[in-house]
């Protein structure tokens, strides 16, 4: 394809998120969706873009010792892999060992909830899975293989990833966001946080939190230091430009309108590259890892008599 057949598609695919934030903007601003609601809105958003080998839910993470995690917004786990077995009653479990990331969903974010969130992933993070390596593919193309390629590659297996994703914050200001996540100093925690009308950060393990924010426009800031043009809704400054709404965010002494599609592309795109980083270990049992010793005990009838068979 031409970079300009590119081009126009992805300003198609751009078109579809945008309907997505008003469909949210709508739903957040007159319906007041709190609670399962909004991990509802986001649960179905991913089932559309995420690719089909992950499966995405909600409920609790477990391990093979019988530990569990705290309730999790969303659980993006393997698909073609999980076994059924677990979701035959009414709490849906998640072996560990079958999830990818967890990702805590807030309406509002503020302090105590980002410390809420950051203790629920940890929750999930900390609990035991099955450390293995094992070998997979090589991902060089054809052409560059020489007599020196390694034919395989080593994979260890990792926690889950763990996320936060929120439709706004309490703050006006992008600084008090950013510094709402702390580093933990482990290997625990969230790696990313996305807030539409703010932008997002990533938790680098030694660059400390890195900031981004996206502005409205490509090369320049719609930005405003006098409020003229601006609207209060729910506490927050927006502006109305060709059409759509944007919420303002202070970066310094300025007001920068934020492209909500733009932080959702970004969710999106990051989120679907980390999952494909993520290594799950092919070689899971579930009836000898998962499965009690009390639940596998069987007994045997020889001569006449009954003896424990294991």
């Amino acid at each position: 394809m031409s970079n300009k057949i590119i081009d126009s598609y992805y300003q198609a695919i751009m078109t579809g998120i945008e309907a997505e934030v008003l469909a949210i903007n709508g739903l957040f601003n007159h319906q007041g969706v709190k609670g399962t609601g909004n991990e509802n809105v986001l649960l179905e958003l991913l089932n559309k873009y995420l690719p089909k080998k992950y499966g995405v839910s909600t409920g609790v993470v477990v391990d093979r010792h019988g530990n569990q995690s705290r309730q999790c917004d969303i659980v993006i786990y393997d698909r073609l892999n999980y076994p059924e077995l677990f979701s035959l009653t009414s709490a849906k479990f998640f072996p560990i060992d079958f999830v990818y990331a967890t990702i805590e969903v807030k309406t509002t974010l503020d302090k105590s909830k980002m410390t809420e969130a950051i203790e629920n992933i940890q929750s999930v993070q900390t609990l035991d899975y099955i450390k293995e390596n094992f070998r997979c593919n090589p991902t060089e193309p054809i052409e560059e293989l020489t007599d020196d390629t390694i034919l395989w590659e080593s994979k260890s297996t990792t926690a889950p990833l763990g996320l936060v994703f929120a439709y706004s914050t309490s703050t006006k200001k992008f600084k008090t966001f950013a510094n709402w996540l702390q580093p933990s100093g482990d290997a625990t925690g969230p790696s990313h946080v996305f807030a539409l009308d703010q932008g997002f950060l990533i938790n680098h393990r030694t660059k400390g939190v890195l900031h981004f924010f996206s502005p409205y426009m490509n090369n320049d800031c719609y930005k405003t230091s006098d409020g003229e043009g601006t609207e209060q809704r729910a506490g927050k400054d927006w502006v109305v430009i060709d059409g759509n709404n944007y919420p303002f965010s202070e970066l310094a002494k300025e007001k920068i309108a934020i492209n909500q599609s733009k932080v959702l592309l970004n969710f999106i795109v990051i989120l679907t590259e980390m999952l494909s980083k993520k290594h799950l270990s092919p070689n899971i049992n579930i009836y000898k890892n998962y499965i009690s010793q009390n639940n596998k005990t069987m007994f045997v009838v020889e001569n006449d008599e009954i003896h424990r068979y294991n």
